[in-house]
């Protein structure tokens, strides 16, 4: 079993583990469950090698497939939802950061750094040690102003030492533009989605 960004309940892993077991074999990636009042919501994407977006038709399919694991499974539940991801997919495993690297990613860590547990820039990968890191332009489209925490001028970040906390590193770009660059690792990060790119 893949490593979490949060701790589940054993309930929720056994449960996690018995619809993965139903979704994987139809083709289709788990992204996430959530258990709310009696109502279990399951979100299904393709894998991204197909690069196809889920329809009714995968949904109604995993559905019924649930349906019938979850009363030979004798789960107890009111109501079962299975949808697409949606725009602001949820990213809970180092697949999904690999896949959306590029994007931009909104981040909540665990605990504070330079005063907030909020983050949002671009996910890149940290080639360096094997981490991830968050560039956020001076001003993000929320129109919050990004933190400088830094004073260095190259984009390479300094290799962090376990145990110790994220390092973030000032960076300039060919525009002067001032980025900044958060270096973090899975383990520092409480929740993480995309950030919905809407073009109309």
């Amino acid at each position: 079993m893949v490593c979490f960004l949060e701790v589940l309940s054993s309930v929720s892993v056994h449960l996690f583990n018995l619809i993965e077991q139903s979704v994987v074999p139809l083709g289709y990636e788990l992204v996430d469950v959530e258990l709310s009042g009696g109502m279990i919501r399951v979100f299904i994407d393709w894998p991204a090698e197909k690069q196809a977006r889920i329809t009714i038709e995968d949904c109604e399919q995993v559905s019924r497939q649930l349906s019938q694991v979850m009363m030979v499974e004798e789960v107890d539940y009111k109501r079962l939802e299975v949808s697409s991801p949606g725009v602001d997919r949820r990213l809970r495993r180092a697949s999904d950061f690999q896949r959306f690297v590029g994007h931009r990613v909104s981040l909540r860590l665990r605990l504070p750094f330079g005063g907030r547990r909020h983050w949002e820039g671009e996910l890149a990968r940290n080639e360096a040690d094997d981490g991830w890191l968050l560039l956020l332009t001076e001003s993000s489209p929320s129109g919050k102003a990004a933190q400088r925490l830094g004073s260095r001028k190259k984009l390479k970040p300094p290799k962090q030492q376990a145990g110790q906390p994220s390092k973030a590193i000032e960076a300039q770009d060919e525009t002067t533009k001032a980025l900044t660059v958060l270096n973090f690792s899975l383990d520092e990060i409480e929740r993480a989605h995309l950030v919905p790119q809407l073009v109309f």
